[in-house]
């Protein structure tokens, strides 16, 4: 039986000092150095067929690309294949933990299992269904519930990643590190959960707005997941409703300060990537300017990491972390 890592071992390296790397037991407190190989792993997790395939269809490819990422200083040029990459990596990344909140559980257990297949699909499915898309389009397909190949489960997590937009943040000139909880990622609903549903409304009537009709079809009441790919820099997957708030929108949004609205960042963080399209208006590549994150910002998204945890988190270094634990 195959040990099953449901974070990826290159993500994990990266959180290390000195090759090893922290791991806490949320119940009991306690924290050991480990290996990589012993942390965020159960024997027989994932079928043996899905996890050549995590591998094979996903892992190996989109690891360079990873170490080009967090390897970065402050801008980064991703092509629109290394895009497609990172945002196929990221919507496995928030399948592949099978955790399920008390609220769904319930609701789950009043659903007959035919229904709840229909509906939700089965887990080591849903992950599969996503390692065999070869292109965004057939990614950007999995948000729209009632396709042939999505399901509910699968259809809100899309619409989470492929209907948002990136943006790159980095810890490094804050001192501070990112932790990683199990679930490998954590998700925000603020102030303007529902509230930017109307907004957009707003800018749609007022303005005719072909691009606040565009987040409107593919907005969630998550404002944000974050989810961090080392020590130092974190992906954030932002509702399309911020771009609309960052520094050079052309429209004007008063809904108090950046940080009140999201716990963390600013008009400039929220700016997005720099598109280049070629002549049929298809992206050609990605440039990312990689935010720099104060202090403040950091020990938020630490906060809400540590909150979305199941059981475990792992970290380099507890005294970086800027949290209690």
């Amino acid at each position: 039986m195959l040990r099953s890592h449901y974070i990826p071992q290159f993500i994990l390296r990266t959180f290390c000092e000195d090759d090893k790397i922290q791991y806490m037991d949320l119940a009991s407190k306690t924290v050991e150095a480990r290996n990589t190989r012993s942390v965020f792993s159960v024997k027989g997790y994932y079928p043996e067929q899905l996890e050549h395939d995590l591998n094979d269809k996903i892992e190996k490819f989109f690891a360079p690309v990873h170490k080009k990422i967090i390897s970065a200083s402050n801008k980064l040029t991703l092509s629109a294949e290394e895009m497609f990459l990172l945002k196929k990596f990221l919507l496995v990344s928030v399948l592949r933990f099978d955790a399920e909140d008390a609220f769904g559980k319930q609701l789950l257990e009043e659903i007959d299992e035919s229904e709840r297949i229909r509906l939700f699909g089965k887990f080591a499915e849903n992950i599969g269904r996503v390692l065999n898309c070869k292109r965004r389009e057939e990614l950007a397909e999995l948000r729209f519930y009632g396709a042939s190949d999505t399901n509910m489960s699968i259809a809100a997590h899309a619409m989470d990643i492929t209907g948002s937009y990136l943006i790159l943040v980095s810890s490094k000139d804050c001192g501070r590190d990112f932790l990683i909880p199990d679930k490998g990622n954590a998700w925000y609903m603020g102030k303007l959960a529902y509230e930017k549903y109307e907004i957009l409304q707003d800018l749609i009537f007022r303005y005719q707005s072909s691009y606040a009709a565009q987040a409107l079809s593919s907005t969630t009441p998550h404002d944000y997941v974050v989810m961090p790919l080392s020590r130092n820099v974190a992906a954030i997957s932002m509702s399309g409703f911020y771009k609309l708030l960052a520094d050079n929108s052309k429209y004007s949004i008063d809904v108090g300060s950046i940080r009140e609205v999201l716990g963390f960042g600013n008009g400039n963080v929220l700016r997005p990537a720099r598109v280049s399209k070629n002549r049929n208006d298809v992206p050609i590549d990605y440039g990312f300017d990689i935010k720099p994150l104060c202090d403040r910002d950091v020990e938020f998204l630490n906060k809400l990491l540590l909150q979305n945890a199941e059981s475990h988190i792992a970290f380099a270094n507890k005294d970086m972390l800027g949290i209690e634990l």
